[in-house]
């Protein structure tokens, strides 16, 4: 358990102290005929908290809350655990790394792989010969 316990002062209370820890976020993974997408629950985390990178073919979601407090008062008693969000991400052959977009809606993160035109599947029209 990753958690200090501090007696208080005045004796009435024993107050823990928390260490951040990090989870993976839940995350739904869709694919249509011109882009994936990625849909992840970051809660309470604002966009200035979610840090993506794309390095090589892996995607880095990175996401901080900013920790809870009320009036800069401490808290006595603390059931409320302080939460990031990490996940990484292998992007297949055929995305266009350079096109990648990402935006938030209510602690709903969406990110956009779209997909290379040389990867989109595409008709292949067949001609007739005459003679045959």
């Amino acid at each position: 358990m990753n958690e200090v316990t501090r007696a208080h002062s005045n004796g009435t209370a024993a107050a823990k102290a928390y260490h951040r820890r990090a989870a993976a976020p839940s995350v739904d993974v869709f694919e249509n005929a011109d882009e994936l997408l990625i849909v992840a629950d970051v809660p309470g985390v604002p966009n200035d908290g979610i840090d993506l990178q794309v390095q090589n073919d892996t995607l880095t979601l990175s996401a901080r809350r900013a920790p809870l407090s009320l009036d800069d008062s401490p808290a006595l008693v603390r059931e409320y655990e302080e939460t990031d969000f990490v996940a990484t991400f292998r992007i297949p052959a055929g995305i266009d790394t350079a096109a990648i977009a990402a935006e938030t809606k209510n602690g709903t993160l969406v990110v956009r792989l779209p997909k290379a035109a040389a990867a989109k599947a595409r008709k292949i029209v067949i001609r007739s010969r005459s003679g045959d």
